[in-house]
């Protein structure tokens, strides 16, 4: 049997690989990390935190993780898997995955934690559904997990490391510190709803809240201080262990969420507070971008969805679209009592919408929320490709088996008022191969689409290219023809196994 590296061409010697999504999240890049954890001998993660999620299947049930890296599952083989210095470490999360792994018999023996990774508080979750709860209609769709107040305190120079919080009295100091200076602002707070926000369970359903002061420091610390007991064999400097095997071992970089999301390069104000692309991942495991040998860009094809607010240029329904995904308590089971008739070829494009999200199950993995979907932009992944990878692996293609006719937006149609540009002015008109990430500009633009015909067949069989119809052949022909990149491989199901090496 061909292996993975065979397929992909991988080098012989032993080379660094990254994998970046390039679209907004959820792509699928988790299964690709475990099909190439196989080959690696390390795995590390260096952005995002507990808004970050990759399913992994552990026997017959399937399991949503936010902090471990999906090579986990071969911690028995000895393959070593590191949360790097980048990462928004939330311990409460992360002691309960290790919960679930000794649960289901598995190890994480080889698991390594950066010391410098800054560590989610109580105050940053609590400020965080704070601050989304008063901007009303105007949230950013943060998750509420508190990672940007958390990297706020890490660009502020007051944040808390995980070598704090080995050290008890340094731990103890600087959490007062950190506490004092918010202090101000905690005195601002509506009691009524701090005490709300500090039940939630994130916050352990109210250990770390005081009825005077809000925060019970006392609480906070003795609670850290046994994760620090739980984890401190784990900790150790990642940035040296990680740079130390460049080019002696396998290593597999796995980004998280999108490049369209980068608070560097994403769309404000609906973005995360990490950098999604390859500098910001290598960043944050200590390596350099030189360090990598090869980068797969994760493209979910010849659709593409959205979590939460923002531009969405190519969404089926439009705002109709984003407003039905944003009501609270929005379900799979909802949609298909509302919309019976829902399908990929649908006439009307809103419930086409519905139809394509239930055809490829696009609901949140822990929330079950719908994503908003739509038809595949190239003027974005143009511009996203920039900070990733010319190398392409087209992810849940089969999903759109059954439809008849598929569209790709090759351009944008700028519709919007005179804008400056700075060295140049935007008009009316305006025909964009390569979106600009403004959303000012891009809530005024009108997608030029090309037609194809569907397949219309079963393709989750497929093992070869020759398997593959010729109209998803067209279709990937011309990605690669408009993108000037080569796709590599095509998702045809979940399995590991579902995967057309091209």
């Amino acid at each position: 049997m061909t292996s993975v590296a065979e397929q992909l061409r991988l080098p012989k010697e032993p080379s660094t690989i990254a994998i970046i999504d390039v679209q907004w999240g959820d792509t699928g890049k988790g299964k690709f990390v475990d099909v190439l954890s196989e080959w690696a001998d390390i795995i590390a993660r260096g952005t995002g935190g507990a808004n970050a999620g990759h399913t992994i299947c552990i026997g017959n049930r399937t399991h949503v993780f936010h902090l471990i890296p999906s090579g986990i599952l071969r911690d028995s083989d000895d393959k070593m898997n590191i949360i790097g210095t980048g990462v928004a470490l939330d311990l409460h999360i992360l002691c309960e995955e290790f919960d679930l792994l000794e649960l289901n018999g598995l190890s994480f023996d080889h698991l390594r934690i950066s010391r410098d990774a800054h560590v989610v508080l109580p105050q940053h979750l609590l400020f965080d559904r704070l601050k989304e709860a008063s901007l009303g209609g105007k949230k950013i769709g943060t998750t509420g997990r508190g990672i940007g107040p958390l990297y706020g305190d890490r660009v502020a120079r007051t944040g808390l490391t995980m070598l704090d919080l080995l050290n008890p009295a340094t731990f103890r100091t600087k959490l007062r510190r950190n506490l004092d200076e918010k202090a101000y602002f905690i005195r601002c707070v509506d009691p009524e709803m701090a005490k709300a926000v500090m039940g939630h369970e994130h916050l352990e359903k109210g250990r770390f809240y005081h009825p005077e002061t809000i925060f019970d420091q006392d609480a906070i610390i003795k609670r850290y201080l046994q994760y620090a007991s739980r984890i401190r064999d784990m900790v150790c400097d990642t940035d040296t262990l990680l740079r130390q095997q460049v080019g002696k071992r396998n290593i597999l970089l796995e980004g998280a969420q999108g490049v369209l999301l980068s608070v560097d390069h994403g769309i404000h104000p609906h973005v995360t507070s990490s950098d999604c692309s390859l500098a910001g991942l290598v960043k944050g495991v200590g390596l350099r971008e030189k360090d990598v040998d090869r980068v797969f860009s994760i493209v979910k094809a010849p659709y593409m969805t959205r979590v939460g607010e923002g531009v969405f240029p190519t969404e089926l329904g439009g705002e109709r679209s984003e407003e039905w995904c944003s009501v609270s308590g929005q379900s799979a089971d909802k949609e298909r009592e509302a919309f019976p008739a829902a399908s990929v070829n649908s006439d009307d494009p809103f419930e086409q919408g519905i139809g394509v999200r239930q055809a490829g199950n696009e609901y949140g993995a822990t929330t079950r929320r719908p994503r908003r979907t739509g038809w595949l932009d190239l003027p974005l992944l143009r511009y996203a490709l920039q900070f990733a990878g010319q190398e392409l692996i087209l992810t849940k293609v089969d999903v759109l088996d059954t439809c008849e006719r598929i569209l790709i937006c090759n351009a944008h149609l700028y519709r919007g008022p005179i804008y400056d540009m700075g060295d140049y002015v935007l008009h009316p008109e305006d025909l964009l191969v390569k979106a600009i990430p403004n959303s000012e500009i891009l809530r005024h633009v009108s997608p030029c689409y090309q037609d194809f015909p569907g397949w219309q067949r079963d393709i989750s069989g497929a093992r070869t290219r020759a398997d593959l119809p010729l109209e998803l052949l067209d279709i990937v022909s011309f990605i690669e023809k408009q993108t000037k990149t080569a796709v590599v491989a095509v998702s045809v199901g979940r399995e590991r196994d579902q995967t057309v090496y091209l």
